[in-house]
């Protein structure tokens, strides 16, 4: 067992080492990763509770996948709540920073493994009653991005959780399997930048110049046709901005799909073979205040316009 002084002084290395942690991590001795810097992480509340409600036994009986974990927050918390845990992390200075934390924790039900999450398979990695997605789905390409949902599919018992940036608008299209998504291209980084460059920006893709936003449409769509039973958006316990007044993103968002068998429906038999796709735009949520402001200025203007014309 550390003394504080000891634990300080190896996380005061670590930093030195590695660099500075994405999360802020309680351990002992009442000792911080960033030092308690007080911040509410919403998005951590949001999804652990989804899990806890909708997993059908306790937490302590589940086990969870967290793909793309950083340096570790949702699985150690996941563990500190007594589930058998993995998280999945790329980043070789992510994985040590999180590993760090799990000794200091004496977290024995929690691991840490460096993997491309591309590459999880039942095979390697055995079956979860939750896949936590959150952070890393817009990262990936489109094609990865819908080969990782139905990879999630085959690895989830129950459920998956996607907290992801989605696109607004449907710019671009993409056609897999005979079907049509919509979404836009974002740019992770330059062209020319180095594998370097890349390692030292641990909020961007590993190793992708680009990645793919799905609409919110597209992005149902996607999660209906690899099989779920159902899929839901989540707004309570609300994300807004860690604690701060205001939405942090308005293309952010977080979905649940369950797996579980379909139920049969006997006095609608028709239904049963129906498996209708959201059209796009049919999503959207409401344009903001100011573009509000804008459509009600030009409706009065039209309206000015027509009464001049009309004579009224």
């Amino acid at each position: 067992m550390q003394s504080r002084e000891e634990l300080q002084r190896a996380l005061d290395k670590m930093k030195h080492e590695y660099g500075e942690w994405t999360f802020d991590i309680p351990l002992p001795f009442d000792i911080w990763t960033r030092g308690n810097c007080q911040i509410s992480h919403t998005r951590l509340k949001r999804i652990v509770q989804v899990v806890s409600d909708l997993s059908e036994k306790p937490l302590s009986e589940c086990s969870v996948l967290d793909l793309g974990c950083l340096d570790g927050i949702f699985s150690i918390e996941f563990a500190k709540h007594g589930a058998n845990t993995i998280g999945v992390e790329i980043r070789e200075t992510n994985i040590k920073k999180a590993i760090f934390c799990k000794e200091a924790l004496g977290l024995h039900n929690l691991d840490f493994r460096q993997d491309d999450v591309r590459n999880i398979s039942v095979e390697s990695y055995g079956k979860f009653d939750a896949i936590v997605c959150s952070g890393i789905l817009y990262h990936l390409p489109a094609t990865d991005a819908i080969n990782l949902i139905n990879r999630m599919y085959d690895v989830a018992n129950r459920i998956i959780v996607i907290d992801t940036h989605v696109a607004l608008q449907p710019i671009e299209r993409i056609v897999y399997g005979g079907d049509e998504y919509w979404g836009s291209i974002f740019r992770e980084y330059s062209d020319s930048a180095t594998p370097e460059e890349k390692a030292k920006t641990p909020w961007a893709s590993a190793d992708n110049p680009t990645s793919f936003w799905f609409t919110r449409p597209s992005l149902v769509n996607i999660l209906n046709k690899a099989g779920f039973s159902s899929v839901y958006e989540c707004f309570i316990p609300a994300h807004l901005n860690f604690g701060k007044p205001g939405l942090e993103h308005r293309n952010r968002c977080t979905f649940v799909a369950i797996k579980d068998r379909f139920c049969e429906i006997a006095t609608s038999p028709s239904v049963n073979t129906l498996q209708e796709i959201w059209p796009e735009h049919s999503l959207s949520y409401v344009p903001d205040a100011t573009i509000q402001d804008g459509l009600r200025q030009l409706y009065k203007r039209i309206i000015s316009r027509l009464k001049r014309v009309s004579g009224r």
